[in-house]
């Protein structure tokens, strides 16, 4: 786990200020649920034989014996509370904002610590697949508010309990002749869950799959009309995508559309429109996608900023009531990495406007009373309270790069008056303390 020190914080609140203010455009209200749940909540909704259950959480007992469980995730919580709060009851679909720490017990990957920052959306209550794709859309335009604009959405469909049993079982054929060049943790998903192969990293377990037979060959006509209309969705809003047939996330609860947005440099004429050739795979997926959008089969060496899909499942394996629900979300961790990758810079959010320089302990006292008017005037200010050089003090002010000075000296302090220094000309003047504020919001508002 880390520190977040005070030159990253605002980076930290740009990304998770930027993303709720698009997704409140979109009619997302935030909620906030708690970082400890009980432990059942993620063995049922997110499988048994998933990573996160099975290596990942941090789980303990309470008095009396609860198992619980730090958050490794949001959905689930997000699930739970519509229906502990009676939200089946309001306008469906429910659009939900949330953003906060996550942890997970696992070796720390790129840009992910053990305790790491996630903001995200969920909509429950929907199955219509343009909710899909307001997600994606939502996700990517806080990606652009942030400056960070080579994304690209890998996105899959993983179809749903009808059409997946019989991809299931050809892909456990296919790893199956092959189950000696997997890795260790590969042979148990071959028993457990194949799809989870798929996700796997490792090169030799890469290599492997290069040959697997691919999900959208086998998605029942429901499926494949879903995803087609996500895709169109997409094409339509201007979203850059690439289609991943190894894409599956790593959690039971998922159905249907999955996705993961990338940085990439690859140009947009590079991932969609006609290609120089075309594979008899191609041409057959051409048949259930929009003609414009090419398949890659080679995922970028880039971590993943920001991943979601849909769950029609989730809520009927821990409440038993079948609820459609689709969401997303982006680590904050990652995403904050990536723009200091690109030296994008933030400034604070409030810029101070006036430093205030005092010189010497009656000054310093007096300097108390001026700085809680400042406040109250809403006028922005920083200042040096430790020091008593002046000329160190108008170098601190240069630096900031602040408007106005004020100074107030011993004698000053004495008459009830400061010395209100314009940066800009060096051009000063002498006013009282009762018309400090006035005389400063009259000069900022020119």
């Amino acid at each position: 786990m880390h520190d977040i020190l005070p030159d990253s914080v605002p980076y930290y609140d740009r990304v998770i200020r930027e993303t709720r203010k698009v997704a409140e455009y979109y009619g997302f209200q935030t909620i906030r649920t708690p970082h400890i749940e009980r432990l059942e909540l993620f063995t049922a909704s997110l499988g048994n034989t998933s990573d996160v259950v099975q290596k990942q959480m941090y789980t303990f007992r309470v008095r009396g014996g609860t198992p619980i469980v730090l958050r490794p995730e949001g959905t689930a919580p997000l699930v739970r509370a519509y229906f502990e709060h009676g939200m089946q009851s309001w306008p469906q679909p429910v659009q939900l904002f949330y953003n906060g720490s996550f942890f997970r017990h696992e070796n720390p990957q790129a840009g992910r610590t053990r305790e790491f920052q996630q903001c995200g959306l969920e909509v429950i209550g929907e199955m219509d697949s343009i909710h899909d794709a307001l997600v994606v859309r939502v996700l990517y335009s806080a990606l652009e508010a942030l400056h960070l604009r080579d994304v690209i959405v890998h996105i899959n469909s993983i179809g749903d309990k009808n059409c997946r049993p019989q991809y299931r079982k050809e892909i456990s054929a296919y790893f199956r002749r092959r189950q000696q060049s997997l890795c260790r943790d590969c042979k148990k998903r071959l028993r457990e869950n194949p799809l989870r192969i798929l996700d796997c990293k490792n090169e030799d377990c890469v290599a492997i799959k290069e040959g697997v037979p691919q999900m959208i060959d086998f998605l029942c006509e429901f499926c494949k009309a879903h995803f087609k209309s996500v895709l169109e969705y997409l094409d339509e809003i201007a979203v850059p995508y690439s289609l991943d047939p190894y894409l599956v996330r790593g959690f039971d609860y998922y159905t249907k559309t999955v996705f993961e947005f990338f940085m990439t440099d690859v140009s947009k004429s590079e991932v969609s429109g006609k290609s120089d050739g075309e594979d008899e795979h191609t041409k057959k997926e051409k048949d259930t996608v929009p003609a414009n959008q090419e398949k890659e089969n080679k995922r970028p060496a880039a971590i993943a900023i920001g991943s979601g899909g849909r769950y029609d499942d989730l809520a009927n394996m821990f409440y038993g009531r079948a609820v459609p629900g689709v969401g997303g979300a982006l680590g904050v961790d990652r995403v904050v990495a990536e723009m200091k990758a690109r030296n994008l810079k933030v400034r604070p959010e409030i810029s101070p406007k006036v430093f205030l320089i005092q010189l010497g302990g009656h000054a310093k006292k007096k300097s108390f009373l001026i700085t809680e008017e400042l406040r109250k005037g809403g006028i922005s200010f920083t200042h040096q309270l430790s020091k008593d050089s002046l000329r160190g003090q108008l170098k601190a002010a240069s630096r900031l790069d602040v408007p106005y000075v004020l100074i107030i000296g011993q004698k000053e302090a004495v008459d009830g008056k400061a010395i209100l220094r314009e940066m800009t000309t060096g051009t000063q003047e002498i006013i009282p303390f009762a018309k400090i504020v006035s005389v400063l919001k009259l000069r900022l508002k020119q």
